[in-house]
């Protein structure tokens, strides 16, 4: 029986049958077992269409690598030369999951390991995996809609925490220290220097040779669509600050790229309008952007329309509008605190852009009378009379700390300080 650390190697097979036979799971078990073998003697076995199927058990030791059984896990890619997209993307995750898993073990193809006269898988594995492992690099991209990222990594086998704040597509994160626990990985989030722990399965190797703009989604929430045609198939939902990349226009609509596993990318549709512009206007109305999120529920730790939390709505509106500032409502006080209103002019006379901190707790006022703010005693992302908000806030986490106005507010970010 295998244990943990006796694997030392994860070794990558290829079936070496004709590409376009089509070869199934079970026709390797069959063959195997017309060896005299007890099965297929891979732990896992990559079908032309990108479906990993599960082999013998990982404590199982295999029949793939005469005389390194005992301390390896293998895997065999259906095929001999032209593998897949749908292929490598899995052969990616998997090899995720085993080196998080079997941390001491190697990533090698067949070849590499045995001295035969196979080519087997023919290419480079290592050389593949070097190029395709997000924690390889210094640096990573987030290929999902939103990923959460947590302080500690959350307890195995148990429910997670909230999340301290979420990743969105196309966002990097920097793997300095590349460590790993139980599929988490320790990064630190680009876009506003955020660390914490990941999972490693949501980030994919940033691309090489990107063709294309690199442009933010500009409106609170919009979907990907397969064609340039909004009753087409869905393919993803994407929030505000999400980064994509713009191949070539078509009509109303951008063409864009969603990057993947192992390089693979896949092409989809967004009307143009929904695209940030890449020249910043420091006197834009970026109270407008804040605006697009009303009614979208209130999440501890969110970042997306899907559930957001107080600071997050003011990073990802004033974001939108060119501007980067920290995460939390504490860092972003501290940030903005010079464009602060003095005391005998604070929290008496408000406009449109001015900002209200309270302890662990800020709103954006959208005239001269209300405060627009996600919060957890509505539930959502809600515009309210400023001076109720007050009262009511005040009951239960005091007064409020600092009033930021709006024209000093944007002096200030159009000269900012090191976040």
């Amino acid at each position: 029986m295998l244990q943990v650390d006796d694997i030392r190697y994860l070794v990558v097979h290829c079936s070496d049958t004709p590409d376009e036979d089509g070869l199934g799971a079970t026709d390797i078990h069959a063959m195997h077992l017309g060896f005299g073998w007890d099965g297929a003697g891979y732990h896992a076995i990559i079908t032309r269409d990108g479906i990993c199927h599960a082999a013998r058990p990982e404590y199982w030791q295999g029949a793939h690598v005469k005389g390194r059984n005992h301390d390896s896990l293998g895997v065999c890619l259906i095929g001999r030369h032209d593998f897949t997209l749908k292929q490598f993307a899995a052969l990616e995750a998997l090899l995720l999951d085993w080196s998080n898993r079997y941390p001491k073990a190697k990533v090698v193809g067949h070849r590499d390991i045995q001295e035969t006269h196979k080519t087997c898988p023919n290419f480079d594995a290592g050389a593949w995996w070097a190029r395709y492992n997000p924690l390889a690099q210094k640096r990573a991209m987030v290929m999902v809609a939103t990923a959460p990222i947590y302080r500690v990594p959350p307890p195995e086998n148990q429910p997670a925490p909230a999340p301290e704040t979420e990743a969105l597509m196309g966002e990097e994160v920097a793997l300095t220290a590349a460590r790993q626990h139980h599929g988490y990985v320790e990064i630190a989030l680009a876009t506003d220097g955020y660390q914490g722990w990941i999972k490693a399965d949501s980030l994919c190797a940033i691309p090489e040779n990107i063709t294309g703009t690199m442009q933010a989604i500009r409106t609170a929430c919009c979907i990907v669509t397969a064609e340039a045609d909004v009753k087409s198939a869905p393919l993803a939902s994407l929030s505000m600050g999400a980064k994509i990349t713009i191949l070539s226009t078509e009509g109303d609509y951008a063409k864009i790229s969603l990057f993947g596993r192992a390089g693979a990318i896949e092409t989809g549709y967004l009307p143009h309008h929904m695209l940030a512009s890449r020249q910043k206007n420091p006197r834009s109305d970026w109270p407008a952007y804040a605006e697009m999120f009303i009614g979208a529920p209130y999440k501890w730790g969110g970042r997306s329309f899907a559930g957001l939390d107080c600071s997050a709505l003011i990073q990802l509106s004033l974001g939108s509008a060119g501007y980067r500032i920290p995460r939390d409502s504490g860092p972003q006080e501290e940030f903005m605190q010079t464009a602060a209103k003095a005391d005998t002019h604070a929290f008496q006379y408000f406009k449109r852009g001015d900002i209200i901190f309270w302890k662990g707790h800020v709103g954006l006022c959208v005239d001269d009378q209300n405060i627009l703010h996600a919060n957890a005693y509505h539930a959502r992302v809600v515009i309210e009379p400023v001076k109720d908000a007050i009262i009511r806030i005040g009951t239960t986490d005091g007064k409020p700390t600092r009033h930021i106005d709006a024209d000093q507010l944007l002096t200030l970010l159009d000269n900012p300080a090191s976040i």
